[in-house]
């Protein structure tokens, strides 16, 4: 995979400070467009982001407003159709094939509304499945599976399979799932969209320790105000642009 090596901003502090720091994310100008039938519908417009390592970001607005495209540009599930983006040092418009494969594998880890886990499979295996498909060895699968359900509060549950688990419960795994092949950056799309408040607090809590506790970067989107008031920083889509 090409790679532009360590990108960094840099942030003046008062008047007599300069602190550079690394970027998860660095997006400029970009643009993306659906059509429809009255024509074409702009969802991003001449965005600009950019997400430090290890920070914990919100996505919010309307229905509509690029929020899950924006996610999806950051995955490489899409690409954007105007400007510059690389994520985690990997300039995505050089990605293709196996090596966009490779980055989505390696570099990040999904979450998804609808947990997304495999119903014939226990919660154990839904997690190392994540670690099969990176050719890790069967043991060390297993073990990191093991340490993955233990952080989430699941370890009791390692044989449960989904249709066994709660709605919280199977967002936990999915949050385990996502962290298997350890990468460094998660992607949250509406994580707590399903569940009941009580259940929500548990994950909301889970996503706001993970770069302390695993290292990595979180973006997050939600129309959860709860879960959005967790992270560091709130970014709100309107018109196309980041505000």
């Amino acid at each position: 995979m090409k790679r532009r090596g360590d990108p960094r901003a840099s942030a003046v502090c008062g008047n007599i400070c300069r602190v550079s720091v690394a970027l998860a994310i660095d997006a400029r100008g970009l643009g993306h467009q659906y059509a429809t039938p009255s024509g074409e519908l702009t969802v991003l417009d001449e965005l600009t982001l950019a997400v430090a390592e290890g920070e914990h970001v919100a996505v919010m607005g309307r229905s509509g407003s690029g929020k899950s495209t924006l996610l999806a540009l950051l995955g490489g599930l899409a690409r954007p159709q105007r400007g510059w983006l690389t994520v985690q040092g990997h300039d995505l418009a050089e990605l293709s094939g196996d090596d966009l494969a490779a980055f989505r594998r390696e570099e990040i880890g999904f979450v998804f509304q609808h947990f997304g886990l495999l119903d014939t499979l226990t919660a154990a295996e839904n997690i190392e499945l994540a670690g099969t498909l990176a050719g890790t060895s069967p043991a060390a699968r297993r073990t990191r599976a093991v340490e993955l359900l233990d952080a989430v509060g699941l370890a009791s549950r390692a044989r449960h399979r989904p249709h066994q688990l709660s709605g919280g419960e199977r967002q936990r795994v999915a949050i385990a799932r996502a962290l298997a092949n350890r990468p460094r950056l998660v992607l949250a799309d509406e994580p707590t969209g399903n569940l009941d408040e009580e259940a929500a607090s548990v994950v909301a809590d889970l996503l706001d320790d993970l770069p302390a506790v695993h290292g990595v970067t979180v973006v997050v989107v939600t129309h959860d105000r709860l879960l959005a008031e967790r992270a560091q920083r709130r970014v709100h889509l309107d018109g196309g642009h980041a505000r």
